[in-house]
């Protein structure tokens, strides 16, 4: 399996636009077997308002238009994606990640469980999840970890015990390239150690320079496997047979 992790650019509020990018990655990446997008790529990381009446209208369903665009994009080229949205599930909001296979089905849907992604002015309408979990995509094990979830140590046990094949890490971090390269990455390898899997790190990219830089990275067993390094848009593709690990496992 072919994953390609995407540092694309990233607009607030403007889901038509996130759209077009997916569709246009899909394109110009057709050896891709998955797609992998960052944290709420789909309206964006500051697309609320803190103000639930504006915000249940800004995130979707799993069932809305939005999602069903998504998915028949998948289906149409043959490729399967995950990204990162606000879900408005039954009237509470989640930071939340999607899976859909190459046919169009969903086939996971993660909900955060830190409260990072929260400003202390939000309501009880704005919720974590409960836990992670596994799901099993072309043969292997994978599981969703979204930024914050695995800066707790609790947290790293549980998804160790898990004992996933691949761990997904979409993630919005706005460190400088040159703090991010001399004093935070080291950090993050460090902390997913334990893990005994590869963590396909994903950052997206928006355009001002105190905000996300973008870079993917592939940690596996306390070093850098692979990476598109900070700073930069693009695709990181990672062939899960070359670190390893076969979808005929």
């Amino acid at each position: 399996m072919v994953i390609g992790l995407v540092s694309a650019l990233m607009k607030d509020n403007d889901i038509d636009h996130q759209i077009m990018v997916m569709e246009t990655y899909i394109k110009q990446n057709r050896n891709c077997d998955l797609l992998c997008f960052g944290e709420s790529f789909l309206q964006g990381f500051e697309g609320l308002s803190w103000n639930y009446e504006i915000d249940k209208t800004r995130a979707v369903g799993i069932h809305s238009a939005p999602i069903q665009r998504i998915t028949s994009l998948a289906k149409r080229y043959g490729c399967a994606l995950s990204f990162g949205f606000i879900e408005n599930g039954q009237g509470i909001l989640y930071s939340s990640n999607l899976v859909v296979n190459n046919n169009g089905e969903i086939i996971d849907l993660y909900r955060r469980i830190s409260g990072g992604w929260k400003e202390p002015i939000a309501t009880a309408d704005y919720q974590e999840g409960n836990g992670f979990h596994l799901f099993r995509y072309d043969g292997l094990q994978f599981s969703t970890a979204i930024c914050g979830d695995l800066w707790n140590e609790e947290n790293i046990e549980a998804m160790r015990r898990l004992e996933p094949d691949v761990v997904l890490w979409p993630l919005y971090v706005d460190f400088s390239v040159e703090d991010w390269t001399t004093n935070q990455l080291a950090d993050y390898v460090q902390q997913v150690e334990p893990l005994n899997a590869p963590v396909l790190l994903v950052n997206s990219f928006v355009d001002d320079d105190s905000r996300a830089n973008g870079g993917c990275y592939v940690f596996y067993e306390g070093r850098i496997i692979k990476s598109l390094n900070t700073g930069q848009q693009g695709v990181l593709e990672v062939d899960l047979n070359s670190i390893g690990l076969s979808a005929a496992k």
